[in-house]
């Protein structure tokens, strides 16, 4: 007779508190692994967010706004950032009273806690609750682990972006149109946090929609054009004011291409053969989820060396999409796998990944530091001290985030440079000194710095701040 419990405790829920244990345990370490540079640091990681800072305090002090008069100066830029990620920076400190760097600084673990609970939950509905413990484990195994931890508007759609592509998987088995409505609307909160993270995830389905043709799995056409209404009409409620007062456009960044070791390292040379083997054997397989994940991995991978044929991509950006497709395919073979007929030896090289994970994890948490440094940061406190907040600051591009959001000063560049349209010569006022009287009162230009290494003193300019790194000049016609 078959045992129906376990300690007198019913066997079903026996295996559904294992399900929700194994699910949770990754997040948890998640968690407690970004919890050790949070708190060793009194600053966000990441230099990205001090941009985003800033938008966030336009929000606060103007509301929901679409001009940036401040950085871009003096001619200012649209902002084309998609606003989710600010709007929930301006909530949460308005809901607990700390400053935006220090929200930021505290939502670290809190990002990495829910995109290691989404992963391993999708890839638990996908797989099983044991390959969405490992999904989890090979994803903190993994030098992505390093952004993920990060407090940036591509984390927040990162967690969105798993239950978008099992949306998207149920919406192709069922007739109803309540999964793809609710999908879509998920691909309007991507499109409304990370555009790139929107257009990854749209394409992957529509390749592997192309896929389930080919294979003879059966694709409702019906609905995936659902997804996609339902995902524009919600994202249009903010595109469209921006894009008919000023226009598209985007300055695509130089191409950044990874070597063979570099996809390695991204990667993790564990989590790159399991997923290659895990690819193999969804191929094999070739069910609904394997040709999902298959198509999603493949198509990354290509992307990502999408340099070789003139595409101008980030591939370390782009291959941080590959790494849920790699961690959950790679999880899947260890479903059936058994050593001489049973099961313990698996289980015990479970336990070994774990523990290289968790390993690998702590190793990148305790070594990563602020992208920002101290002179920077003394910089931008002197502006918000000293500065006039009128006239333009000019200087390394590194350094200006900091001075807008910290001090409210303007700046000649400030961020995000995909979104930069009308922009002064930077290099006249740093590098060449080749400007004029004229110049400098058509620019506005108030400030120039210069690293501590340039022994020149730029013209009509005096030096008002020094530190270790930089030196600050007023000028004055």
């Amino acid at each position: 007779m078959p045992m129906k419990s376990i300690a007198g405790i019913p066997i079903e829920i026996v295996k559904r508190n294992s399900s929700v244990i194994l699910t949770l345990l990754p997040p948890v370490f998640a968690f407690l692994l970004a919890l050790v540079p949070s708190l060793k640091y009194s600053t966000p990681l990441t230099w990205d967010i001090y941009y985003h800072v800033h938008n966030a305090m336009l929000y606060m002090d103007r509301g929901i706004v679409f001009w940036d008069p401040l950085t871009c100066a003096p001619y200012g830029r649209p902002i084309c950032y998609p606003p989710l990620f600010h709007i929930m920076l301006t909530l949460l400190v308005k809901i607990t009273g700390l400053g935006f760097l220090t929200v930021a600084r505290f939502i670290q673990p809190v990002m990495a806690f829910l995109i290691i609970l989404s992963f391993s939950y999708i890839a638990g509905r996908f797989y099983g609750s044991l390959a969405g413990f490992l999904t989890g484990m090979l994803s903190i195994s993994s030098l992505f682990f390093l952004r993920i931890i990060m407090p940036i508007p591509e984390a927040l759609a990162m967690i969105f972006l798993p239950f978008f592509v099992y949306g998207y998987c149920i919406s192709m088995e069922n007739d109803s149109k309540l999964y793809p409505v609710f999908t879509g609307i998920i691909l309007g909160v991507l499109m409304l946090t990370h555009l790139l993270s929107a257009a990854m995830a749209l394409a992957a389905v529509l390749i592997s929609a192309l896929a389930f043709r080919i294979s003879r799995h059966a694709v409702k056409p019906l609905n995936l054009l659902l997804i996609i209404l339902t995902g524009f009409v919600l994202a249009i409620i903010w595109y469209a004011p921006l894009l008919i007062k000023y226009g598209f456009f985007f300055r695509p960044p130089p191409a950044d291409p990874l070597s063979i070791v570099g996809y390695l390292n991204h990667l993790g040379a564990l989590l790159t053969v399991l997923a290659l083997t895990g690819l193999i054997c969804a191929l094999k397989r070739r069910e609904r989820r394997d040709i999902l994940m298959a198509s999603w991995f493949i198509f990354v991978l290509a992307l990502s060396a999408g340099y070789t044929v003139g595409l101008k991509v980030l591939s370390d950006r782009i291959l941080y999409f590959a790494l849920f497709p790699a961690a959950a395919m790679g999880a899947s073979i260890f479903n059936s796998m058994k050593v001489a007929d049973s099961r313990w030896p698996v289980y015990v090289l479970v336990l070994f990944i774990s523990v290289y994970s968790l390993c690998s994890g702590y190793g990148i948490a305790s070594t990563v530091k602020p992208e920002v440094s101290e002179s920077e940061l003394e910089v931008a406190q002197w502006f918000k001290y000293n500065g006039d907040h009128k006239t333009v600051v000019v200087s390394d591009y590194h350094i200006q985030p900091l001075i807008v959001s910290i001090a409210g000063q303007p700046v000649s560049a400030g961020g995000y440079a995909p979104g930069s349209k009308d922009t002064i010569d930077a290099r006249k006022y740093t590098i060449t000194f080749d400007y004029t009287e004229d110049d400098i009162r058509i620019d506005r230009v108030g400030y120039i710095i210069l690293d501590t290494k340039n022994r020149k003193t730029p013209p009509y300019s005096r030096k008002v701040y020094r530190n270790m790194d930089f030196v600050v000049y007023r000028v004055e016609v």
